[in-house]
């Protein structure tokens, strides 16, 4: 099963190196500056190791219309996503034990990339302690899925498990004062909340469309949080030290529902071409891009889940390779997500991922 990849740049947050690497089994055996040998020339193509989306809504269950694992995964090595976590305010919702053993079930017959399940909370703690996910997920206000939060925090937090949540400022302020374990901040949006959460021990995450996109009345842009204000984006990119993880939040409907009001952007597919664009555009640095989408997620991964991830002997051989010249338009109608439709959909772009390689298999290739 050993295989080789020659002539890579690959993309660290230490920047850019020229290797060889070696993969046995399915894992890096060896990198190197040159390993003697045939193998797959990459012809000096720019390759990020392990891109992580750790903030997906795969649907299926009683939602399969909006989005299965097979779609969203198929979704994500498009995307050049090779490991996805997976959130809980799904229909029937994972909150018990039966669940979440059925929630894995399902991804482990039908996921196309690597995975880890979060697990959600309404009020009893004591289903947390029978299972082992990725995060627990909790809901401070309403949002798709009705899984508001109406227990103790003080409890919940003391258990030390990793929780991750959906919140607002204020919200967000009383959980770090009472944060016992790792923390993590989902999709940050506004120029207050980032300023705050800038002096916290916290993951802090945040998404494409906060980045890209600000407020209005269109409904295909409708999502939760809300998108900010002019000045909210720009605190955003300003603070981009102070952002640990940019995340999807990918969150499919059908059409019909999104016109109707449903919340959320569908965006595995655009995250990573998005973000090489704004490095083509000077907006940002491969290395902020990789420590984003590749360093932090493994490092929680590696410690939270039985994954090995990142770009080291023995982790998975995870390579997405990118064409940083390549110009496109993103067809939302080409996606292969069940959600055909972007608030980016006709945007002109540069950059693109041009091939996925899951545990040294390639599992992705553009135009093909």
């Amino acid at each position: 099963d050993r295989m080789l990849y020659k002539n890579m740049k690959m993309v660290t947050s230490r920047g850019v190196h020229k290797c060889d690497v070696e993969v046995d089994q399915g894992k890096i055996a060896q990198i190197k500056r040159i390993i003697p040998g045939k193998g797959i020339n990459l012809k000096e193509n720019y390759v990020i190791p392990s891109v992580v989306d750790l903030h997906v809504h795969a649907r299926d269950f009683n939602q399969a219309h909006k989005e299965t694992v097979r779609t969203c995964t198929k979704a994500a090595l498009a995307g050049g996503i090779t490991t996805i976590a997976d959130m809980p305010n799904t229909d029937p919702p994972v909150i018990t034990k039966e669940m979440f053993e059925k929630r894995k079930k399902l991804f482990e017959v039908n996921s196309l990339c690597d995975f880890v399940i979060n697990f959600g909370v309404i009020d009893k703690l004591d289903e947390i302690k029978k299972v082992d996910p990725f995060f627990v997920k909790v809901y401070l206000e309403e949002t798709t899925g009705r899984l508001l939060f109406k227990g103790n925090a003080k409890s919940l937090l003391k258990m030390k498990v990793p929780v991750a949540i959906h919140s607002y400022l204020d919200t967000t302020r009383k959980w770090c004062k009472l944060r016992r374990g790792i923390l993590y901040v989902c999709h940050i949006t506004s120029k207050s909340e980032i300023e705050f959460l800038q002096s916290q021990d916290v993951v802090r995450e945040v998404t494409p469309h906060h980045l890209f996109l600000t407020r209005n009345t269109n409904p295909l842009y409708r999502v939760r949080p809300p998108l900010g204000t002019e000045e909210d984006r720009k605190a955003l990119w300003e603070n981009m030290d102070s952002i640990d993880v940019i995340a999807s939040d990918h969150a499919p409907h059908t059409l019909e529902e999104k016109v109707g009001g449903a919340y959320g952007i569908a965006g595995i597919e655009t995250m990573l071409p998005l973000l090489l664009n704004a490095f083509n555009n000077g907006m940002l640095s491969l290395q902020d891009i990789v420590l984003r989408l590749s360093e932090n997620p493994c490092k929680l991964l590696n410690l939270l889940s039985n994954l090995e991830k990142g770009f080291f002997v023995g982790s998975d051989a995870d390579f997405t390779v990118i064409d940083l010249k390549k110009q496109w338009k993103i067809k939302a109608s080409e996606f292969n997500s069940k959600a055909s439709y972007s608030p980016f959909d006709g945007l002109e772009i540069r950059g693109a991922v041009t091939k996925t390689i899951l545990r040294g298999e390639t599992v992705y290739e553009a135009d093909t």
